[in-house]
């Protein structure tokens, strides 16, 4: 079965055009704070950038998690706090089809740092390989490729990066659409047995 982890913002919720630049400046931030140690819930950064993310929207395809969710395990990785995150996806009606919510609050490391990631792996109760990062931040992308994670990278607005040779994509996707419609491909083999799904 699938283990994907799908990053929260601009992947699931869609973040207002006037605020992606000021969630980018803060990444610089939190790459000091990551390589520091330390650690300060996102919220207050959000605040000290007087950032307010009370209107985030759902991208339409998120809804196709339900689908998703009958071939995979879905989890939600994210600097927010859990309990924000949470309750978008109750508002939203797809927390059913999330088996968690994993939080940098958790641990007190940001994503993409390499402790969030091993910390991802044991919640997932999954190998890294196993485990496929979804996300729209080039960043975790690297990071995720670099510890042995597969990684999709969500490019909606068809934009450049300089992906280092060796750590490129294992795939760019421009909706979640095309993530359900290449899961939907594998077939169980029902020859095999109740007991465990296999892909044939």
């Amino acid at each position: 079965m699938y283990v994907f982890a799908f990053n929260f913002l601009n992947t699931i919720a869609k973040v207002p055009d006037n605020t992606i630049k000021e969630l980018n400046e803060l990444q610089c931030v939190i790459t000091t704070y990551t390589l520091a140690r330390v650690y300060v819930p996102y919220s207050v950064l959000l605040q000290a950038k007087g950032v307010k993310l009370d209107k985030l929207e759902i991208y339409q395809d998120s809804l196709l998690l339900e689908e998703i969710s009958y071939r995979a395990r879905i989890f939600i990785i994210t600097n927010l706090e859990k309990k924000f995150v949470k309750e978008f996806l109750l508002r939203n009606n797809i927390d059913v089809f999330v088996q968690d919510v994993i939080s940098a609050e958790e641990i007190k490391r940001y994503k993409p740092s390499p402790e969030f990631f091993d910390y991802l792996a044991k919640r997932a109760n999954s190998v890294k390989g196993a485990i496929t990062i979804i996300s729209s931040n080039p960043q975790d992308i690297i990071v995720a490729k670099s510890m042995g994670f597969k990684a999709y990278w969500m490019n909606r607005s068809n934009l450049q990066y300089p992906f280092p040779a060796n750590l490129q994509p294992d795939n760019i996707l421009k909706s979640i659409t095309s993530l359900a419609e290449s899961t939907a491909q594998h077939k169980v083999d029902s020859s095999m047995g109740d007991s465990a799904l296999r892909c044939t």
